[in-house]
């Protein structure tokens, strides 16, 4: 078990110490950042993205005591806005003595920063905060680099502490793409990325007969998304649904 791991680091730390007055046990970077994460990651739009659950729950196996705060601004809102109207959302991590504050831009599905965003643009830029401020504490920091793998030798790389084994992201060639409101075609690589996808897409939309075009462009994904994840498929559906009356309420 990763606690026990954990536990077990600990006892040996003690006992070095005690052989070793100078001897000082590992740092968090050092820790975390010997942890291979490319089987939980996936490729959106040409950028890699690790799970901001898996990283927290790593993060929480090795340090049980670690939190993470979503800074509240002075104004009172979630996020920052800069003269131009683009917001920043930011995260603080603290994970044993280490403490990290990051600062990430609110994007769109084509991670291009926008204005005025939504709650869930602000929520989605908030987890992808999060798994960055982890970064900057060793866990999967080698993604942002470029790196295919972490600094030492896979023979040498710690397992990441999950409690069911890992397994690969599925090809992208095994989920549709999505035909954007502006003929843009949409690669994904899982099927909660497609859901995704279709949210930050309907954003696009701007008129009730365009938001009927989208759905009749997409059927056949549409289709293909319920049989595989039911769950995804139904809140899809929702947000359809919300922006065709979101739409009626403007026109109105």
């Amino acid at each position: 078990m990763p606690t026990k791991k954990k536990k077990d680091e600990d006892k040996k730390n003690e006992d070095l110490s005690s052989i070793e007055p100078n001897w000082k046990p590992r740092s968090v970077w050092d820790t975390l950042k010997e942890i291979s994460v490319n089987e939980h990651t996936e490729k959106k739009n040409g950028l890699t993205y690790l799970s901001w659950s898996w990283a927290w729950g790593v993060l929480k196996d090795y340090y049980p005591n670690a939190t993470f705060e979503k800074v509240i601004q002075p104004s009172g809102l979630p996020y920052i806005k800069d003269d131009q109207g683009y917001t920043y959302v930011q995260v603080t991590v603290t994970a044993g003595n280490d403490i990290v504050t990051e600062l990430f831009p609110v994007t769109n599905y084509a991670n291009k920063p926008i204005q005025n965003p939504n709650s869930f643009d602000v929520n989605t830029a908030h987890q992808r905060c999060l798994a960055k401020a982890i970064a900057y504490l060793g866990l999967g920091h080698y993604i942002y680099a470029g790196e295919d793998m972490p600094q030492d030798s896979p023979s040498e790389a710690v397992s990441g502490p999950v409690s069911a084994p890992a397994t690969k992201q599925a090809p992208s060639k095994g989920f549709p793409t999505i035909s954007g409101p502006d003929g843009v075609p949409v690669k994904n690589t899982g099927w909660s990325m497609v859901s995704e996808s279709f949210s930050g897409l309907l954003t696009l939309v701007e008129t009730t007969e365009h938001l009927t075009n989208f759905w009749k462009a997409n059927q056949k994904t549409l289709d293909q998304l319920k049989d595989a994840s039911p769950k995804l498929y139904e809140e899809t559906i929702a947000s359809f649904s919300k922006r065709k009356t979101e739409l009626k309420g403007a026109a109105a």
